[in-house]
């Protein structure tokens, strides 16, 4: 890293008051260790992606650093993407320092949740191709394209994205996610829709299910600590998690095998390797929505696959 674009999000996450002054600081370290930053904040939500477009396609930089959670890094990628028709995008590596309510991608990559601690240590990292995943799904102004690096997902996991509140996660963090999922759990079963996918060898398959959800962390912080879905970022795949149960005992007994690492098996509950999976909605069922690292999409129909286009990610 010698020349870096540092997007934060100041109205993310926890202890809003702190963020200009830890934002401050990891510029002093990244300064002390001989790099060159440019600091940039967003203006509101999907800015960031603008930015880092416009920054990457400009040149100068061969780093791109999101200060923020997972939507920030996430926001952070797809303008590296889009920037890919203007200059190639695997010319800027993208880094991260948790500064959001959601760190998944900081958990999965080893950074700690200091942001000081995470920025001496990512000086330490190396850019390593990674693959990004892809979702194409409906938007309010019609078809769209989203780029995502933890997990991406149709359904139940989506919906629960959209269901918890911004004020829940700013308390609560991650939890807060768990504490709606509860709620969920007893309203009953969620819609199903209808889903095709490829297995590891190719083979198209296809089923009702209540959620699909394409992950590609391999780690996962607190609750989550004991999952091993043989998931990595590493991988040019993504491990393609189907509910075809809209049974709720079924998916409160997935949750306890894989948050104890027992990992017995549920029935209806798939573990697939795969690259790709679309879903779409069945006749008069309710509108079903679709996320990206925990960012609201669009509604069915959608599709899931794996980019052909790598970019660089700061890894160990």
């Amino acid at each position: 890293m010698n020349k870096a674009f540092l997007i934060y999000n100041p109205a993310s996450g926890r202890k809003r008051q702190q963020r200009a002054q830890d934002i401050a600081r990891v510029v002093e370290i990244f300064r002390a260790a001989g790099v060159q930053v440019e600091t940039c904040a967003t203006t509101h939500a999907g800015s960031a992606t603008q930015q880092v477009q416009e920054a990457a396609a400009a040149g100068g930089f061969d780093t791109v650093v999101a200060c923020g959670g997972d939507g920030t890094a996430n926001e952070a990628l797809n303008g590296l993407m889009r920037a890919s028709s203007i200059r190639t995008s695997a010319d800027v590596a993208l880094g991260l320092v948790p500064l959001g309510s959601g760190n998944l991608l900081a958990s999965d990559l080893g950074l700690p949740s200091d942001p000081m601690a995470a920025a001496q240590k990512l000086l330490t990292y190396r850019p390593r191709e990674f693959w990004p995943g892809l979702v194409c799904s409906q938007g309010k102004d019609g078809p769209q394209k989203r780029y995502f690096l933890v997990a991406a997902g149709v359904g139940s996991d989506a919906e629960l994205m959209y269901r918890t509140a911004v004020k829940a996660k700013e308390r609560w963090g991650r939890n807060a996610y768990f504490l709606e999922m509860a709620k969920m759990a007893l309203h009953g079963g969620y819609p199903m829709f209808q889903v095709e996918w490829e297995d590891e060898q190719g083979n198209r398959k296809q089923d009702k299910a209540m959620l699909a959800m394409a992950v590609r962390a391999g780690k996962f912080p607190g609750l989550l600590r004991f999952v091993n879905l043989g998931s990595s970022l590493m991988r040019n795949d993504f491990c393609l998690l189907l509910f075809r149960t809209n049974k709720v005992r079924r998916f409160l007994s997935y949750f306890a095998a894989v948050a104890t690492g027992r990992n017995w098996k549920v029935q209806d509950v798939d573990k697939i390797h795969s690259k790709w999976f679309r879903c779409t909605a069945l006749p008069g069922v309710e509108p079903i929505h679709s996320q990206a690292d925990g960012e609201m999409l669009g509604t069915l129909p959608a599709e899931l696959s794996i980019e052909s286009r790598p970019v660089k990610l700061l890894m160990e």
